[in-house]
């Protein structure tokens, strides 16, 4: 089996910092890429946050801090990120244009053997894959935010994706210490076709009027023993990814299922985006 040695994640935002967290944590040197200087600035803060949280509650001595933080390198060169990586995982907004440019360069500046993955909540696999000749080693790494908590990572196998390939990511998610699932391609997955199905129905139910956003929230997390309400998760999340998301697997599916409800979409076009913007379905 190929098993890996060193990382390079592409993309320094909230999912990419996690994840970059997570592997040079669990003894990976990672390569942290990112177009934007800003954005590897406030990775390098919120990391260093993490590891003076863990050394202050114990979890981590001062050393194995010291040692997670020298693992990473901060990066504006996609080429320096990728030199020497065995995995890569693109964490890059959700543009499959975008993805599939990323990928085409990827493959130029990487091994044969290097396995090519992808953050992607929704995106195919498939379809990123024809970006590169070898695709069998295309796959998707779908964390989960925020990745340093969180325990699952979603594996999702192209239709073109190796056996060899989706044991590799199996084996490199329980060296991050995380429970892997492996799913197939279709729109969606699993997590996110479900998870924005619940949030969807959600909206749904507070559109006709059928509970109060409090009382809504309250009966799905005390009724099937939820973190938080499908309304608050929305929020988490941001209303324009989820109503970007459902349009996308409407789009895919052209099933009713998946139409998008008209008070998101109308919540996003006020602006009104969830945490990220402070005010969505609540107030911040």
């Amino acid at each position: 089996m190929q098993t890996v040695g060193r990382v390079a994640v592409i993309g320094g935002g909230t999912m990419g910092s996690g994840i970059a967290y997570v592997t040079a944590l669990a003894g990976f040197p990672t390569g942290l890429y990112d177009v934007f200087p800003q954005q590897l600035t406030q990775a390098r803060a919120y990391h260093n946050t993490l590891l003076d949280k863990g050394v202050h509650k114990g979890r981590l001595s001062p050393a194995d801090a010291e040692a997670s933080a020298a693992r990473i390198t901060y990066t504006g060169d996609l080429a320096e990120a990728l030199t020497d990586a065995d995995m890569v995982i693109e964490a890059a907004p959700e543009n499959m244009a975008l993805k599939k440019e990323l990928f085409g360069q990827f493959e130029t500046l990487v091994g044969d053997e290097a396995i090519l993955g992808s953050n992607t909540s929704s995106l195919p696999i498939t379809e990123i894959a024809t970006a590169v000749s070898k695709r069998e080693r295309v796959i998707g790494v779908h964390f989960f935010n925020p990745a340093p908590v969180m325990q699952l990572i979603e594996i999702i196998r192209g239709i073109e994706t190796s056996q060899a390939s989706v044991e590799a990511v199996v084996e490199f998610a329980r060296q991050l210490g995380k429970e892997p699932v492996v799913v197939k391609d279709f729109p969606g997955f699993v997590t996110t076709r479900v998870g924005l199905m619940l949030i969807s129905e959600a909206i749904f139910a507070l559109q006709e009027g059928v509970a109060e956003r409090d009382e809504l929230d309250k009966a799905m997390k005390l009724g099937y023993n939820l973190p938080m309400g499908p309304l608050a998760l929305a929020d988490l999340i941001g209303l324009d990814v989820a109503l970007h998301i459902l349009d996308a697997m409407f789009d895919n599916y052209k099933d009713a299922r998946y139409r998008a409800p008209i008070l998101l979409r109308k919540m996003v076009q006020a602006g009104h985006l969830g945490r990220k913007a402070g005010r969505g379905f609540y107030d911040y």
